[in-house]
């Protein structure tokens, strides 16, 4: 987890500190401390942070030493700093500098949810430097051990205020987190953003960009002469409408992991969905993919830039068309089509696949009409389209087993049940006990379909495997819908059906005594 107000409470150099102001803020992440003891409030943003170069997530340290008896002066530098994206100030020689804490600094730290902290009153050895070295080194070792780059810049920027949430305060944010210099190029080797580390080298790093021939394909590092003892990458960066970016990251020093080099192509993808033009479609796919990738705290966080309850999320629908690629239009309509009709929506396509995520409806009737309707649109464009429920989803690691286990075995679920459409998640593994089953060798399959195998011995011609097909897997039990699907008198097939029972001794259909036949012939439909 990312360093938070409240975990810097429990530093040595700030556990005997105060919180005056701003509890509601005391959750937003830190990403370093500043001192700052401007006298002009407007030279906070416009002098030492020009185009917008100030971007927050800091705790301000300071004593207001240039204004410590004008209220309205402290109250108008809160307001800056909160307006940049600050979140917090520590206020050092309270009673010896500034005489007091007025109450309308606490009013004014609770309305912007920014966090006020007095260190004790009256002490004159406080120092600064103990509280910058404690809360530097908390955000060192946190980064060390916390591998979620991804999640960390995505709760820094979306605190912010909507005009610094963009694509090059991202880059900022990230250059700082992993001390390298970021360029994004388009494809044609236009740079559209460049954030350098140290910032001193933006001239030499725009030159060499320039010059340089940027190509899309797969991340890889490249000739670095240009500085001592660093390395260079080329990251191609894939949005979810079929825009492509390059982004060409040089760091000194010590070099990046595999792992950390995907979250940073990770980070800039998302925040090029979101904060990029036209970014709601493409943001909205990048919560389903971290939904489907079982990345429950990136998921979290862009549900609540989204304003999605994840936590209300326990079914899954996964709309498969056959030879038809679903269109965009029609991901629209389905959309259209289920909103209003339950609470907790999102849908998107992923790897081809339509994916539907809600709320449980309010009864299996309620979900067999929507599926049905769904399915309906779906049949209009290919009419070999599949839908399949996976209801009861706990958490992401549900979603992805359902996802990974569906794409894996529809194919033999559509064996096994030909003349179907919708199926369950309750199906999708069955079928993958049916393949199982298949794949133990031969004496486990002879075992398991012994009992059709003395059915099709006896006597009389009872067409077993296509009775007990029709029957079971069908016709779900009913003798009229299965002598309907076999075209066959509804007195023929219960007089079948009725033999069987005999051989068996019990129903075909009775569980659990008639599972092993219900296996058995899902199994002889899978080998034919």
């Amino acid at each position: 987890m990312s360093v938070t107000v409240s975990d810097l409470m429990e530093l040595p150099s700030l556990r005997r500190a105060s919180i005056l102001g701003g509890h509601n803020g005391l959750m937003r992440t830190v990403s370093s401390v500043s001192v700052l003891e401007s006298t002009d409030p407007n030279y906070l943003v416009d002098g030492l942070f020009p185009q917008g170069e100030f971007y927050g997530s800091e705790i301000v340290i300071t004593g207001f030493l240039g204004i410590p008896n004008d209220v309205e002066q402290q109250c108008t530098n809160i307001r800056k700093l909160a307006a940049g994206g600050e979140v917090g100030l520590i206020l050092f020689y309270v009673g010896i500098y500034m005489p007091e804490v007025d109450q309308r600094l606490i009013d004014l730290a609770n309305d912007l949810d920014f966090v006020l902290i007095s260190m004790p009153e009256g002490e004159k050895a406080l120092r600064y430097g103990e509280v910058i070295c404690d809360i530097m080194g908390c955000i060192y070792r946190d980064q060390t051990r916390n591998d979620s780059i991804v999640t960390d810049i995505l709760d820094r920027i979306s605190n912010l205020p909507p005009y610094l949430q963009s694509v090059n305060t991202a880059l900022k944010m990230l250059s700082d987190r992993i001390s390298a210099s970021l360029g994004l190029c388009s494809n044609s080797g236009e740079i559209l953003n460049l954030v350098t580390w140290p910032r001193s080298l933006e001239p030499r790093i725009k030159s060499i960009l320039m010059q340089m021939e940027v190509q899309h394909g797969t991340t890889e590092m490249l000739d670095c002469s240009f500085l001592p003892d660093a390395k260079s990458y080329r990251i191609p960066i894939q949005i979810g409408n079929g825009t492509n970016y390059t982004l060409v990251l040089i760091k000194e020093g010590t070099s990046l992991t595999e792992a950390e080099l995907k979250q940073v192509e990770d980070t800039i993808r998302i925040c090029i969905s979101i904060w990029g033009r036209g970014h709601h479609e493409v943001a909205i796919h990048e919560l389903v993919r971290a939904i489907i990738q079982d990345e429950p705290l990136k998921m979290r966080r862009l549900a609540d830039i989204f304003h999605v309850d994840v936590a209300a999320i326990h079914e899954m629908w996964i709309v498969q068309g056959d030879k038809t690629q679903i269109s965009g239009e029609k991901v629209t309509e389905i959309k259209n089509l289920l909103a209003g009709q339950v609470e907790t929506l999102v849908v998107d396509l992923y790897e081809e696949t339509l994916l539907i995520f809600m709320n449980t409806p309010s009864s299996l009737r309620a979900a067999q009409r929507l599926s049905e309707n769904v399915l309906s649109l779906m049949q209009q464009a290919d009419s070999k389209a599949t839908l399949t429920r996976c209801p009861g989803l706990q958490n992401t690691t549900d979603v992805r087993a359902a996802y990974l286990l569906h794409q894996q075995f529809l194919p033999d679920v559509r064996k096994i049940y030909p003349i179907r459409s919708t199926f369950s998640s309750g199906e999708i593994t069955f079928a993958r006990t049916c393949r199982g089953v298949i794949e133990a060798g031969e004496r486990e399959l002879a075992s398991c379909l012994d009992k059709v195998v003395q059915l099709q011995a006896g006597k009389e011609d009872l067409f077993v495997q296509d009775t007990l097909g029709a029957f079971l897997l069908d016709a779900n039990g009913s003798v009229t819908k299965a002598a309907s699907l076999l075209f066959l008198h509804i007195n023929t097939v219960k007089y079948r059906i009725s033999k069987i029972t005999d051989f068996l001794g019990f129903r075909p259909d009775t569980m659990p005594e008639g599972y092993p036949i219900y296996l058995a012939v899902a199994v002889n439909r899978l080998i034919q």
